[in-house]
């Protein structure tokens, strides 16, 4: 038995001993961090946009921030470039020049801008613009068709970026605070959900039945923010023709929309639509002199 345990013990002797030169670590970490190389247009959206609003632009297509749903493509470099300093040009700073400050777009304006080079096509054959959700998050679609001579296009910029951007921001200011009711009983009958596409052949059909565009039949919401985002996109004789194409009394049951959406902004925001529409319309005539590609 002493013979036993005198072998026992040396056996368990050799085992700590062993475990204890086992628990000597390697002072390589097997962690090593990655260096996020950063390019110039990292440092524009940081100076821009997240220093001064708190605002992140996702360019590089990250794609649990993407609709899975559709088959999307990434933006390019080029038209991320072009995007960013057109938006913070036609999208920002008119807001900051109107309201005086700072204050309204980096409380209101949503944190991430999301940029996809395609479109996201529909299975009835329209496809998705822009999207905004939960009024923090705003993706653009459509970014590689944007170029040196689309850039300076400003019926091509509003038809397929800034409409849409004033539009989904549109939906996050009412959906702060709403609108009056008096807004949705003017064309309350002919809201027509989904079959607006089936329904209207031109812009004139719909505004022939009081609405801005085809769209904005669709329901309360969206003709809100299409009213918004065309009037103070479009200029004075544009907007006119586009609300007179339909005959006198498709045009007036706009402007009776209008007069509600001018009045809310002014007196929820108190931002006026006149002075932020010649400020966007300044601006939009300027484009050919503005840089584009520029990052200083």
């Amino acid at each position: 038995m002493k013979i036993l345990n005198k072998i026992t013990v040396l056996l368990c002797s050799s085992v700590l001993l062993f475990s204890c030169s086992e628990e000597k670590l390697n002072p390589e970490s097997i962690f090593n961090d990655q260096k996020v190389e950063r390019n110039k247009l990292d440092s524009y959206i940081d100076q821009k946009y997240t220093k001064d609003y708190n605002i992140a632009i996702l360019y590089k297509f990250v794609e649990k921030e993407s609709d899975l749903n559709y088959n999307l493509s990434p933006a390019s470099y080029e038209s991320s470039v072009r995007m960013t300093k057109l938006l913070y040009h036609l999208g920002i700073e008119p807001y900051d020049k109107i309201t005086g400050s700072k204050e309204f777009i980096q409380k209101y304006f949503p944190k991430v801008l999301n940029y996809i080079g395609s479109a996201a096509y529909r299975n009835n054959g329209t496809f998705v613009l822009g999207t905004a959700e939960g009024g923090v998050k705003i993706t653009l679609y459509l970014l590689n068709e944007l170029n040196a001579q689309t850039g300076k296009d400003v019926a091509f910029l509003n038809e397929y970026y800034f409409h849409t951007m004033h539009h989904e921001f549109g939906h996050i200011l009412h959906q702060t605070k709403g609108y009056p009711a008096s807004f949705e009983q003017i064309t309350g009958a002919r809201y027509v959900s989904d079959s607006w596409n089936d329904l209207y052949e031109s812009d004139a059909d719909a505004a022939a039945m009081g609405f801005v565009s085809p769209y904005a039949s669709s329901e309360p919401n969206e003709d809100f923010v299409e009213t918004y985002a065309y009037y103070i996109t479009l200029s004075p004789q544009q907007w006119n023709q586009r609300i007179s194409s339909g005959g006198a009394e498709g045009k007036a049951l706009i402007e009776a929309k209008l007069d509600i959406v001018r009045t809310y902004f002014q007196k929820t925001w108190n931002i006026n639509l006149d002075e932020l529409r010649d400020e966007i319309l300044a601006r939009q005539a300027d484009l050919p002199n503005f840089d584009q590609t520029s990052l200083k």
